[in-house]
């Protein structure tokens, strides 16, 4: 899931579709390093406790904060959908935040790819290679591995930028355009696909 995170995706591809496209390799150098860096620390820190024994099932109250936050997420989702063009009848237009993206400086684009990581999944990473009573160093490879699997697709968006820098451009222009006139039903989808996620994790959890 925090490989495919459509925050991140979405800000890469905006990133490469603007005039700033080293913007998109600040980005990704921050949210490799934000990755591997909290996996390590909780490595490096709790390497000492054993957690072979520890429950892996979710505590009672963290499933029901998953529950609540799909619930609310639907809430979210149903509000962007009737504010689609279609229904509003008002012609899209980029939002401010998509030109601001294109425009800011990589230091910025540094910071927010290093913070805009899915810290809950990176500790739970870092407490299941705990779990695993791998080697320091085993267990710091293990975290890397972990950190080029939720930047793959941020990096090859990347590549193919560099690669066939033609086709991507007019490919990731369209997709950009097609954001701006969507961005209203595209972020229902988003919030919908989140909320079944976190949802159906805090349903099984309880179940459990």
């Amino acid at each position: 899931m925090c490989a495919l995170s459509p925050w991140a995706i979405v800000a890469v591809i905006l990133m490469l579709a603007s005039a700033r496209q080293s913007n998109a390799y600040a980005w990704l150098a921050g949210w490799c390093l934000s990755t591997f860096g909290i996996g390590a620390v909780i490595v490096l820190l709790f390497g000492g406790y054993d957690f072979s024994n520890t429950a892996a099932t979710p505590s009672t109250a963290a499933c029901i904060v998953q529950v609540a936050a799909g619930v609310i997420l639907l809430v979210l989702a149903r509000r962007y959908w009737r504010r689609r063009p279609s229904r509003t009848g008002k012609a899209p237009t980029e939002p401010k935040w998509m030109t601001r993206i294109g425009q800011m400086r990589a230091r910025w684009a540094f910071l927010i790819g290093a913070f805009w990581i899915n810290s809950a999944l990176v500790v739970a990473a870092g407490i299941d290679t705990l779990r695993a009573n791998l080697p320091t160093q085993q267990s710091l490879v293990a975290l890397a591995v972990f950190t080029l699997v939720t930047a793959s697709v941020q990096a090859a968006l990347i590549l193919y930028s560099v690669f066939a820098p033609r086709r991507a451009a007019v490919g990731l222009g369209r997709i950009r355009q097609w954001i701006a006139r969507n961005q209203a039903a595209a972020l229902a989808v988003i919030f919908v696909a989140l909320a079944v996620w976190l949802a159906s994790k805090g349903i099984r959890g309880l179940g459990g």
